[in-house]
């Protein structure tokens, strides 16, 4: 599908600003229930969610919403919807004008969850949930943009607890209701009735697409702000529930765009305490038998010779390899485990866990750290640890069969040996844990499901887009892409509509004094910053099987004497 150009420009000449209400349509899902999401043979981003999948019916009827006003309160708001060419109705006019046209109202209920939401949310609605045949996704109200979770989900039927619905179609019940792909519109009101955001989608009068069909989704295509127009809605053929949109520029059509929040989201970002010590900033999903964006030695598919920084064009693209940057100045990485995963059904897992080596105890902020399977001899790279940003050299790179800096490996692989992991194409995600086991950053990657920008194949890398800050996270702008391999070196892209213009990351927000991070203190169980009798109390109080509890010390799933053993040789001040 693409835009009819001289529409756009026609309905963005006529556009009109919405009302400055703080909550925005973004996204709704046209396609049928006995239908698949329109699959383009040769773009493997096309036809898929980025939530979903590839599955029947594309998760129901749901809608998206952004919420643009810090702090706001949406209790009572209502969602008025039609499909003006649907007429199946029992005669009632709830808000429309015409009994005969299929609508319905859905209503905020006055629970506290909707009362303060912050700028950078995302909220959907979707009619059923996960255990529904059908359903898209349970409730989630586990909101943490501190750690990346921007995404509040809740549904519709038999949940008066979250909402209040009503319909005039034949046959609806309580908790019904509709997103379709005839002429479906939808209008936003606050409890006052006052108008929040005026009539958007498909049926609404300065609809900028060509029309939506059973196989595809309606979304927004322009940036989220308060002016925001019907004129940008769009039909398409990639689906993002619960994420930022993405759509080929109507004139650059080969140009991606993609919705960006990192703006509207800073003054919520600004409150939090802690930020991320580590994050991906890149990582192989290259075949061993194949070449960056395919193609053979001499050429890619494209005609070109897409080529890593470092190891040039290569077969397999240096092999497995991961990298990341350190944010945290002088970051004590020793005994810090790497555990990697592959999303998809029957995908391998396994950990990197460094040692102890003194090497690893104080690494500057900014540094870039790569970990690689091969080493030098094997077309990859042997361990060096010196780094000098002021000298100009930021990169430190650890070959993972190093026993001097690698204390243990684990693998699901077959075949799988000391220094073995996997890095891929298979929805691969990697969760960052330090020497407690406590997780401190991610899960990053394609397999995370903040994961937005694109569908990574078998002769791409996935990367960061974006300058390294304290505050990267899952929801941060990763994608892939087959033409910028970046090995030990600033990641680079270009953006629409030059798409020529090489852009290469800025590390100047990085350095001494950028951020803190507290450990946890082994065996403090009461916060009190002192192993003492507290905590003994604690794990008396919690004895018994406790598969997972925090008093479990020993790993062992019950906690029991070998934890008090643990608590006692802890014993004295945290700080």
């Amino acid at each position: 599908m693409k835009i009819d150009t001289i529409a756009f420009v026609l309905s963005m000449s006529l556009s009109t600003q919405v009302c400055a209400g703080g909550l925005i349509l973004n996204e709704y899902n046209g396609v049928g229930s006995t239908k698949y999401l329109t699959e383009v043979v040769g773009d493997p981003a096309k036809g898929v969610d980025s939530f979903f999948g590839r599955v029947l019916g594309n998760g129901g009827n749901w809608m998206e919403f952004i919420v643009t006003v810090d702090h706001l309160d949406i209790r009572g708001y209502k969602l008025l919807w039609a499909e003006t060419l649907n007429t199946a109705t029992n005669g009632s006019d709830l808000w429309y004008g015409s009994g005969g046209i299929e609508q319905g109202v859905i209503t905020f209920s006055n629970n506290m969850v909707w009362s303060d939401l912050r700028a950078g949310t995302i909220i959907t609605v979707c009619e059923y949930d996960a255990s529904t045949s059908g359903g898209a996704k349970n409730d989630d109200f586990t909101f943490d943009p501190c750690n990346g979770d921007w995404w509040i989900n809740a549904h519709t039927f038999n949940n008066p607890t979250y909402f209040t619905t009503s319909t005039n179609k034949t046959l609806d019940i309580p908790g019904n209701f509709s997103t379709g792909n005839n002429s479906w519109l939808m209008e936003i009101r606050d409890a006052s009735n006052a108008l929040v955001t005026p009539a958007v989608g498909e049926g609404a009068a300065l609809y900028g697409g060509s029309g939506v069909s059973s196989t595809e989704i309606c979304k927004l295509e322009g940036q989220i702000t308060a002016d925001v127009t019907n004129a940008l809605f769009d039909d398409g053929d990639n689906s993002t529930f619960g994420s930022p949109n993405s759509w080929n520029n109507p004139i650059f059509v080969t140009c991606k765009v993609h919705q960006d929040f990192a703006t509207m989201r800073a003054p919520v970002l600004a409150e939090c305490a802690a930020c991320t010590p580590i994050f991906l900033n890149e990582y192989n999903a290259v075949a061993s038998d194949g070449f960056l964006n395919g193609g053979t030695a001499v050429v890619d598919a494209n005609g070109g010779a897409s080529a890593d920084t470092h190891f040039g064009r290569v077969l397999g693209n240096g092999g497995n390899w991961m990298e990341f940057v350190i944010v945290v100045d002088n970051l004590d990485l020793r005994g810090w485990t790497f555990a990697w995963r592959e999303v998809i059904a029957n995908g391998g897992s396994g950990s990197v866990t460094l040692s102890d080596s003194s090497a690893l105890a104080a690494i500057p902020s900014g540094t870039i750290l790569t970990i690689i399977e091969k080493n030098t001899a094997a077309g990859g790279l042997n361990t060096d640890l010196t780094v000098d940003i002021a000298g100009g050299d930021r990169w430190m790179n650890i070959y993972s069969g190093d026993t001097a800096v690698i204390a243990s490996t684990t693998s699901t692989q077959v075949g799988s040996f000391f220094g073995a992991f996997t890095t891929s194409n298979d929805e691969w995600e990697i969760t960052i844990k330090n020497a407690s086991a406590v997780t401190v950053a991610g899960p990053f990657g394609e397999g995370a499901i903040g994961y937005f920008m694109g569908n990574v194949g078998n002769d791409d890398v996935c990367r960061l887009r974006e300058d390294p800050s304290a505050r990267i996270s899952q929801v941060s702008l990763f994608d892939d892409t087959a033409r910028a391999s970046t090995f030990g070196g600033s990641n680079q892209w270009t953006s629409c509509p030059d798409d020529v213009s090489v852009i290469s990351q800025n590390f100047s927000a990085l350095g001494a004094g950028v951020c803190e991070i507290s450990v946890p203190c082994f065996g403090d169980l009461d916060g009190s910053l002192e192993v003492d009798t507290g905590d003994v109390a604690l794990i008396l109080l919690d004895t018994g099987p406790c598969l997972g509890c925090q008093s479990d010390l020993d790993g062992s799933g019950e906690v029991d004497s070998g934890d008090v053993s643990l608590i006692l040789l802890s014993t004295g001040s945290c700080q």
